[in-house]
């Protein structure tokens, strides 16, 4: 109930050390959008049931795409596919979850509020493993390709969009429908990246 299904079977296997790996991952990167004004018109409980109700239909997805939700952050979520189980087709299979989130929340009501999520999708070299305190550990990913990611969620505020992908994922999936949105510039690099949005 507190770690991913796949994450769980790999600590057994490997005797609850889990060790640390360096491996090319597809990273999906959620965020809500107006989640800060919606927070301020409600109940504490109503945001807890909201947010519950959200994250339910997103795992959900990432899950049944074989992707592995690792982290919650606030109302965001980093989600990864390759690792820690292999998968030949994680690009594809994150770009589906991705496509399929987006139409989910658009939908549908959560707790009463109707929602609006972003998401960036990027694939890269990331190091995943065991990271916390002697006493608690959580199991997550972390690199370059993981801070893209979440910078590619922030910049579809800039371009109306709500997915964009990374040309690292998109030349992995080229039986995925995608629009060209060019090069932009993202913070914290030197080289602007190119980028695509789903084309529905």
């Amino acid at each position: 109930r507190f770690v991913p299904e796949s994450v769980a079977a790999a600590l057994l296997n490997d005797q609850g050390a889990l060790s640390p790996q360096t491996c090319e991952a597809t990273i999906l990167f959620a965020d809500l959008a107006g989640f800060t004004a919606l927070s301020e018109r409600l109940r504490p409980e109503d945001i807890v049931s909201l947010l519950n109700a959200y994250f339910t239909v997103l795992v959900e997805i990432v899950e049944r795409h074989g992707g592995v939700v690792t982290q919650f952050q606030g109302d965001a979520i980093l989600a990864t596919f390759n690792v820690p189980l292999a998968d030949p087709d994680h690009a594809r299979r994150a770009l589906d979850a991705a496509s399929e989130i987006h139409d989910a929340v658009a939908k549908r009501e959560f707790a009463g509020p109707r929602l609006a999520c972003r998401i960036g999708v990027n694939t890269g070299e990331v190091v995943a493993g065991n990271v916390g305190a002697k006493g608690r550990m959580n199991y997550t990913v972390h690199g370059d390709a993981v801070n893209l990611a979440a910078r590619l969620e922030q910049l579809n505020k800039e371009h109306g969009t709500a997915v964009l992908v990374a040309a690292s994922t998109a030349a992995l999936a080229p039986d995925v429908p995608l629009r060209a949105i060019g090069s932009v510039a993202v913070r914290g690099k030197s080289e602007s990246v190119a980028v695509y949005t789903l084309d529905s």
